[in-house]
């Protein structure tokens, strides 16, 4: 469900990506450190506590929403939650569901 490109961590069935390392349209971040989180995709989503940090960092203009933990959405068809990392406020390990396949992102944790 997930691979590397040159753009980072991918997830085609969902068209994100999570944590990129180039600019794309949507991006998935698990928390706001500049090595996770970085400048010029099109939309961004975090864990709600990311938003500000993010926002300071990226821009106040930046396209951003925020998502409780273990609150679930669905992009095409992919289930996907945010989950406590412990790293940072608002750090989040990235939860994927799809077709009974999951993969968990866990950027940094403690």
């Amino acid at each position: 469900m997930l691979k590397f490109d040159s753009k980072g961590i991918y997830c085609e069935q969902a068209g994100i990506y999570i944590d990129p390392w180039q600019p794309v349209d949507k991006a998935l971040i698990t928390h706001a450190h500049s090595d996770h989180a970085r400048p010029g995709s099109k939309a961004y989503m975090s864990h709600h506590d990311s938003v500000g940090m993010l926002r300071q960092r990226l821009g106040a203009d930046i396209n951003v929403s925020g998502v409780a933990y273990g609150e679930s959405f669905q992009i095409n068809g992919v289930n996907i939650s945010f989950h406590p990392a412990g790293h940072i406020i608002g750090s989040a390990q990235i939860r994927l569901e799809y077709k009974g396949e999951i993969w968990v992102v866990s950027g940094d944790y403690k």
